[in-house]
């Protein structure tokens, strides 16, 4: 459920692909570093706490480079080519940055499990996944309205923290990294949060200026995507 002024913007980065293999294609660098990592992994450093940041991450991408595609609505919008590309390269980089941080760079001591900052992180990042999952649903629904009901115009999100904000799924997904960032404390971690804000941020900026042009009626207490602030 993407608005028309990304999909005017898409058209000019070249040729079309399926939208389902595109997020394929460039979300799976992912989890192919994630196993590579994990099967040439230091077993000297690589203890419970490593394998449960690992986890996390591992538990995202299971999610954007598999599940998300198989569910995605039969009438999402085609992929340009380029865009594929340049997100196969970032997580190609990224993802081997993840994985061999944590499976041979830094050792965590197993009571790090217990400590606040481990466990706020980890609470968080569950929660930011939630989010994202129930408003990935949201927007599924929506998309297959339209495709049901053959309408071509747009309708506003409803519903969880869409009430709060335009874009709830990036919402969700900057509440992943920054939680995961917090209770991993490296720099792998901290530069995928900064890409994710620059990425994300603007990106729901322009969206939330779309809605608010589009429907007269759009709620004026809806920030783009930080509750009460942004």
């Amino acid at each position: 459920h993407s608005n028309s002024s990304s999909s005017a913007a898409s058209r000019s980065f070249g040729p079309l692909i399926n939208a389902k293999l595109a997020w394929i294609i460039f979300e799976s660098p992912n989890l192919f570093w994630v196993v590579w990592s994990f099967l040439h992994r230091d077993d000297d450093m690589f203890g419970v706490v490593n394998a449960s940041l690992l986890s996390m991450f591992t538990l995202h991408y299971i999610n954007r480079s598999i599940l998300y595609p198989l569910r995605m609505s039969s009438s999402s919008r085609p992929v340009p080519l380029a865009i594929a590309v340049s997100g196969f390269s970032y997580c190609a980089v990224n993802g081997y940055l993840q994985g061999q941080t944590l499976c041979r760079g830094i050792a965590y001591p197993d009571d790090y499990l217990h400590s606040p900052r481990f466990v706020v992180g980890a609470t968080l990042f569950l929660v930011g996944f939630a989010i994202n999952l129930h408003s990935d649903k949201i927007l599924r629904r929506l998309c297959d309205q339209r495709r049901r009901d053959k309408m071509s115009d747009y309708s506003i999100p409803k519903g969880g923290i869409f009430e709060y904000v335009s874009c709830a799924n990036y919402a969700g997904e900057i509440l992943e990294w920054l939680a995961y960032s917090v209770a991993c404390k490296n720099f792998a971690a901290v530069s995928f949060l900064s890409f994710t804000l620059s990425n994300l941020i603007p990106r729901a900026l322009c969206h939330h200026k779309w809605y608010s042009q589009k429907f007269e009626d759009y709620p004026k207490r809806r920030k783009a995507v930080i509750p009460f602030l942004l």
